[in-house]
């Protein structure tokens, strides 16, 4: 009885499941249930779990998605954008749509008041109409919004792009804080543009 012992409990363990840190059961890296974006001295908390990835993986999650292929290449062309502006990045990506993701990257520094922010919202909404008549694709502004926090000023301008019944929201930030000036892409199916987690945005 003693000997059975020992391999009743060796059966039991191999016969067990235990999932590694930051892995699910069936060996895929799990999304957090919120998501820390630390960049350049500045930390944002999203209340959803994103993941950050390479933009080679960012590529091949949206050339997965079953359909849409407008917004495929729309995303891509995110993408380049980013990567032209030969700054530092980062991409975060919802595991579970990859249609809803969010780029964070460098830019100039700008001493914001009302009067630039508006123009910077007016020059933005601008560029982006004429960007949504070459893709062929309908673009409405929502809002654009300045305000600011006791770290950071921040520009706002949220918009649509839409092709037949489908749309996506996507609000671009252009932040200016004490560690320099930061943009962030907000891009989603369910009208989410993260403000308040802006706002929040602390410095390390």
């Amino acid at each position: 009885m003693k000997k059975l012992l020992p391999l009743l409990f060796l059966s039991l363990c191999v016969s067990c499941d235990i999932p590694t840190d930051g892995m699910s059961q069936n060996g895929r890296k799990s999304a957090p249930t919120k998501t820390k974006i630390d960049f350049q001295g500045n930390t944002i908390v999203l209340p959803q779990g994103y993941l950050l990835i390479s933009a080679e993986e960012f590529e091949n999650r949206i050339e997965s998605i079953a359909d849409s292929s407008k917004f495929k290449k729309m995303a891509k062309q995110e993408l380049e954008k980013v990567k032209n502006r030969k700054v530092e990045y980062q991409l975060f990506i919802d595991p579970n749509n990859s249609k809803n993701f969010v780029f964070v990257y460098t830019r100039n520094y700008v001493e914001f008041d009302e009067f630039i922010a508006q123009k910077y919202v007016s020059n933005l909404n601008k560029e982006l109409k004429r960007e949504s008549n070459k893709q062929r694709i309908k673009y409405r502004r929502i809002h654009g919004r300045y305000f600011f926090t006791n770290t950071s000023k921040i520009v706002k301008l949220k918009y649509i792009k839409a092709v037949k019944q489908e749309q996506k929201f996507q609000t671009e930030y252009l932040i200016s804080s004490q560690s320099g000036g930061m943009g962030l892409l907000v891009s989603n199916t369910q009208n989410i543009d993260f403000e308040t987690s802006v706002k929040g945005l602390a410095m390390r």
